[in-house]
């Protein structure tokens, strides 16, 4: 019985993997894009945050939602479900033409980003035993970014051979995007089954104990302010990298192609190393080993002096994703695996809404103070905020250690 378990549960991390691979070079086609194509369908940039924002906002309850049922009813099924929201936004983007559809657009690739990677990343942490987690999410990282490493390049071709940066170059990347992932649902629908066998709560059940989770134990609040932090970092300033590369530093489809290949090979080359390392010496110790990287990326980005620099920007950005690995393990880690649904729904519950004004911010900062403001104050957010308590939080590693502090619900 022990080895058909050990074999289901390497089949299903076998299945996620290949999709979640698929889904990577689909999936960047279209990035570098994105948000220069809302704002050449003639919306500003603090347009462009704002509908950031709103799109963050209506993502919240539906990311939640799916986590939720991923303790309730099946892991399974929440992520098939979360999965139709991940093909929604490429079509939204592909025939929206109003600030209505392009939010809602936005919504559905976040509900994707969050809800679905939170279930997907259940269902890997579920498939595989901790001595090997790191390392499994770092394979998994590191394969997704074969995968796209060469999508930003051929993203660049196609937008130049469209008509370049504008909505009709871009919009042919969204019809692809739209058609290689659901050839990554239905790899999804045939082959992913339940890794652990977990007992049936209520939705109602399930969020009122992840409430009573987190008051048991705070450093749980803490992780769930950092994640909100993240918001005043990431979403405060990526809708604007792109934007910021073409128009003030005068980046053309090629750079911003090549700078996603530079990243794809950085975090290619670092995950495998960074996962293993974070096995071995602690997810928390790994995580802020890696951050000063952040900053260097952030440096070279704004005081590049010709667009070519921010090839090399981009690159090191990629050696710190890296720690994405480790971050995401932490994250699962820091409750039960039967918890580890309705965990990831009440951190989104509450910080996703926290975070949503944070582009809109960015979008005032940007066309108001200077088009550096967003990266600069990400920057100061990140280092003087959120790495305290990325330090303040309790390792993991050992998990009969820490899972004797947990309180657990039923306690």
């Amino acid at each position: 019985m022990g080895g058909e378990k050990r074999g289901l549960r390497s089949r299903n991390y076998l299945v996620l993997l290949i999709r979640r691979t698929l889904a990577g070079f689909f999936n960047s086609l279209p990035n570098q894009y994105v948000n220069i194509y809302v704002v050449e369908m003639g919306l500003s940039e603090q347009d462009l945050g704002v509908l950031n924002s709103v799109g963050t906002l209506l993502a919240s309850i539906p990311s939640a939602a799916l986590s939720f049922a991923a303790d309730a009813s099946s892991r399974r099924s929440a992520y098939l479900a979360g999965l139709v929201f991940e093909v929604l936004a490429p079509l939204l983007f592909l025939a929206g033409k109003s600030a209505v559809s392009l939010a809602v657009a936005i919504s559905c690739s976040l509900v994707a980003f969050y809800g679905v990677r939170i279930v997907e990343n259940v269902l890997v942490a579920d498939s595989l035993p901790g001595s090997e987690r790191a390392f499994g999410f770092g394979v998994m990282s590191a394969l997704s970014i074969v995968a796209s490493l060469v999508a930003p390049v051929v993203a660049a071709h196609i937008v130049n051979m469209c008509g370049g940066i504008s909505v009709r170059g871009i919009r042919p990347l969204f019809l692809l995007q739209c058609v290689g992932l659901l050839i990554a649902y239905a790899v999804a629908a045939l082959f992913v089954r339940e890794a652990r066998a977990l007992g049936r709560v209520s939705c109602a059940r399930a969020f009122r104990e992840s409430f009573s989770m987190i008051s048991l134990n705070p450093w749980l609040r803490r992780w769930i302010l950092l994640e909100a932090l993240g918001g005043y970092v990431f979403s405060l300033s990526m809708p604007f990298e792109m934007v910021y590369a073409v128009r003030v530093k005068g980046a053309d489809e090629f750079v911003l192609g090549y700078m996603g290949a530079a990243m794809s090979v950085g975090s290619m080359v670092a995950l495998p190393l960074v996962g293993r390392v974070a096995d071995r010496v602690g997810r928390v110790k790994t995580i802020l080993l890696l951050r000063p990287l952040f900053y260097l990326s952030t440096a070279i980005f704004l005081l590049a002096s010709d667009p070519t620099h921010l090839i090399l920007a981009w690159f090191v950005r990629g050696v710190w994703y890296a720690s994405i690995a480790p971050f995401q393990a932490l994250a699962l880690e820091l409750v039960p695996y039967d918890y580890r649904g309705r965990w990831g729904g009440v951190r989104y519950i509450i910080s996703l809404p926290l975070r949503a004004p944070a582009s809109a911010l960015g979008g005032y900062l940007y066309a108001n103070v200077a088009p550096e403001a967003p990266f600069v104050v990400a920057a100061a957010i990140d280092l003087i905020l959120r790495v305290p308590l990325i330090y303040m939080t309790p390792e993991t590693l050992n998990r009969k250690e820490y899972l004797s502090a947990f309180k657990r619900v039923s306690d």
